[in-house]
């Protein structure tokens, strides 16, 4: 009979300790799955933030890299600008150069067919002096040499 009161005795026990022991492993077990509920929406949450800040980096990396391709694009355009407009000075100026040493060479054509004028001129002088001084004495040497001066800077004007 001990055993029966015993039994019953455990009955009671156990009748008695079952709803706080079910509301504590309950109550922790719900705990925990709230616990873990959370974690999950945290989790979630975090989740659809990476997804958001990927998108922005993404859309950000796009926008840098078509920035990047007008950046080259308008750096090539300004290159070929830039290289047309030295191609055309670089011929304004060869031409200039060109023309200028033309000038210079015309300068000195008119320069040295002055000169042997000018000599030519002063070689017949001298020797219409020479043969006039041989032949004609006096006067008449004088005047013959004037006229003939002033014929040749006529000529030579």
């Amino acid at each position: 009979m001990e055993y029966f009161w015993l039994t019953v005795a455990l009955v009671i026990l156990i009748v008695l300790l079952r709803k706080p022991f079910k509301e504590q492993v309950l109550g922790a077990l719900d705990a925990r799955a709230e616990r873990i509920r959370r974690e999950l929406d945290e989790a979630q949450r975090l989740h659809e933030e990476a997804k958001a800040l990927l998108a922005k980096y993404q859309r950000q990396l796009h926008e840098g890299e078509s920035l990047a391709q007008e950046i080259l694009e308008r750096v090539d355009a300004e290159q070929r600008r830039l290289e047309a407009k030295m191609r055309e000075e670089m011929r304004a100026a060869t031409e200039r150069r060109t023309q200028q040493a033309l000038e210079r060479i015309a300068q000195e054509e008119a320069r040295a067919v002055q000169e042997v004028r000018a000599r030519a001129a002063d070689l017949a002088v001298r020797a219409t002096r020479e043969l006039l001084a041989e032949r004609l004495q006096g006067e008449l040497v004088q005047d013959l040499m004037r006229k003939a001066v002033r014929e040749v800077q006529e000529r030579l004007a």
